[in-house]
């Protein structure tokens, strides 16, 4: 049996580090998982371990690039003795930009996208919030930052062009959800596991990852509740899949970082807070998608 979820997110968003803290997960076997590993491809295992190492040494991974998206195959083993082939596609980041930006994507990417459950990353610590034109204006003036207007082809000024990669995270995220209900990736209902990445960021907040998203994607959250078509679950997961801060950007050591490195069990860096509780156990989401 094959069962496929897909992985989507804008740019940075936590799906590699997800990915290579899950298989650490399924591989070290030191913490009580709902899904387990049955047997992997042999053409799987060096991408895997590769990236595995990097999580399990607190460094930060490699970004994926459009021209390396992937499909991983692993093949698990559920609570209840069921055993399925999951297809896991890590897709860069930028493929799914270029959906909000120029309306297209591969044949690939579009097969990919038409699978039943869908993983949806938002990093709770890079989401461009929606500003009004008069505050950007007042502080742009405050900074002596005021863009001389363009002029057009009749001499006169006009205001600096819109971009689609400007506009806030939460209108680039519902527009994804929305192409996924028309063709040619309408594939009827599906799951949908809303994960917010570098949860340990916004712990302080003490509020559930459901609440944060109605606290700081509203729009995207009203949407969750009202927008999608007929028969589509949600639920939504706080995830720390990293744990921490890794080394500085020039590389050097940090507290977290070398906290981390000496932790007998690296799995207990992960947690994933879901209405109802708290664990280190990333097949959570994963196996309420295959649910």
């Amino acid at each position: 049996m094959t069962k496929a979820i897909v992985a989507m997110g804008l740019p940075e968003s936590g799906k590699t580090t997800f990915l290579a803290a899950l298989w650490h997960l399924l591989t070290n076997k030191k913490v009580q998982a709902q899904l387990s590993l049955e047997k992997l491809a042999a053409e799987e295992a060096a991408y895997l371990r590769e990236i595995a190492i990097r999580w399990a040494q607190a460094k930060k991974q490699e970004r994926t690039r459009t021209s390396g998206n992937r499909t991983v195959k692993l093949t698990l083993r559920s609570g209840n003795g069921e055993v399925f082939d999951l297809r896991f596609p890590d897709i860069a980041g930028e493929a799914f930009s270029e959906i909000w930006e120029r309306r297209e994507c591969t044949p690939a990417i579009t097969e990919a996208l038409r699978a039943a459950g869908v993983l949806l990353f938002i990093h709770v610590d890079k989401i461009k919030s929606p500003g009004w034109i008069a505050d950007d204006n007042a502080l742009a003036e405050e900074i002596g930052d005021v863009p001389e207007d363009v002029p057009n082809e009749e001499g006169d000024d006009v205001s600096v062009p819109w971009k689609a990669e400007d506009s806030p995270t939460q209108v680039q995220l519902v527009d994804l959800l929305r192409c996924l209900q028309a063709p040619p990736l309408d594939v009827g209902a599906r799951r949908i596991a809303v994960v917010l990445s570098a949860w340990d960021k916004v712990e302080d907040e003490d509020v559930p990852p459901e609440q944060f998203l109605e606290l700081h994607l509203p729009l995207l959250h009203q949407y969750l509740a009202h927008g999608l078509s007929a028969g589509w679950e949600k639920r939504i997961f706080g995830v720390s899949a990293q744990g921490a801060d890794y080394d500085d950007m020039n590389g050097a050591p940090t507290a977290d970082a070398d906290r981390m490195r000496d932790m007998e069990v690296p799995s207990q860096r992960i947690k994933v807070v879901v209405e109802g509780g708290t664990s280190h156990d990333l097949t959570e989401p994963v196996n309420w998608l295959l649910g």
